[in-house]
């Protein structure tokens, strides 16, 4: 049985898999358009995010049954067409979720005690107390919206810390506990103090976070994003950080990310990335929340499992 990887890929996802019995065959060169016609046995592709998995490139492969992402999101891949097809698609968003929680935290922290602007004030050799008065988390109610995965971890770790959370999930039900409260959107929009988004990148969520989205807030929020940047219109983003609606933001995605995620964009910066940089109240890393030593052993692992469970 023939397994195709198509990316760099953890030691612990090729050893499981060999270990099960596969043949690994490893193209990370060839151009896309050849690799097909060279492997049109393959049973199993494994795939990160550089490449499109379109209806036109599974098609090609008859004797396709698993798909599988080093990842936690499938959105390069068409899994309409390889669910009509009978193929299983997978990824591990268990192997990167305590990652992402915990750089979600780190982050909102990091604003929350205005640590990125105090950095810099005294590297000019300014020593500020006062104006960099911080917050604690009990005294914030924060609401996560999503709860797959992602948000879950998140949640539970906010819990563990004596934080109030209340989570929404347009699909999802029955899952409250501790001091997670099961709401609806307009009780987070209500309530909350600081709002993390937890969405997978579909047709549905594409844009989603729009000037609406910000407006409807009874109260300032500080805004986290470690999920897909595409979900969040930029422009309304920093109208809402223009008027106060929006207190600080911490990005770890952007909207002008390219879908491979090994750079942001190409040419020039586009003026509204320009804008957020220029603040002190916006924090921004380069899509690392779930990049860690641990999570790429976990998502290696998990992965040659789910695969071999499949078969």
């Amino acid at each position: 049985m023939k397994a195709l990887i198509l990316d760099d890929t953890h030691p612990f996802l090729e050893q499981g898999l060999q270990q099960g019995g596969l043949f690994l065959v490893r193209e990370y060169q060839a151009p896309l358009e050849e690799i097909a016609g060279s492997h049109a046995d393959t049973e199993v592709l494994i795939i990160r995010s550089r490449m499109n998995v379109d209806r036109n490139f599974i098609n090609q492969f008859p004797m396709l049954r698993v798909i599988g992402r080093l990842g936690a999101g499938l959105e390069n891949i068409d899994v309409h067409e390889a669910e009509q097809r009978g193929i299983t698609c997978l990824r591990v968003p268990e192997g990167n979720a305590r990652a992402v929680a915990e750089h979600a935290l780190g982050m909102l922290l990091s604003l929350l005690n205005h640590l990125p602007r105090a950095h810099n004030q005294i590297q000019k050799g300014l020593w500020l107390r006062s104006p960099n008065k911080g917050r604690e988390l009990q005294s914030l109610v924060i609401g996560v919206i999503g709860y797959g995965v992602m948000g879950t971890e998140f949640a539970k770790l906010l819990s563990v810390l004596g934080v109030r959370v209340l989570a929404y999930d347009k699909y999802k039900s029955g899952f409250a506990q501790n001091r997670i409260e099961e709401v609806t959107l307009k009780t987070i929009q209500l309530q909350a103090d600081v709002v993390s988004l937890h969405l997978p990148l579909n047709e549905e969520t594409n844009g989603w976070v729009d000037e609406n989205f910000f407006s409807a807030f009874s109260k300032p929020i500080h805004f986290i994003n470690t999920a897909r940047g595409p979900i969040v219109k930029t422009s309304a983003l920093l109208k809402a950080l223009d008027s106060g609606k929006v207190v600080s933001a911490s990005l770890d995605v952007l909207e002008y990310e390219k879908t491979s995620f090994t750079s942001l964009f190409e040419g020039q910066t586009p003026n509204e990335v320009k804008h957020l940089l220029e603040r002190d109240n916006v924090l921004l890393s380069p899509h690392i929340a779930g990049w860690t030593k641990e999570s790429f052993e976990k998502m290696g692992q998990g992965l040659a499992l789910k695969v071999l469970n499949a078969l």
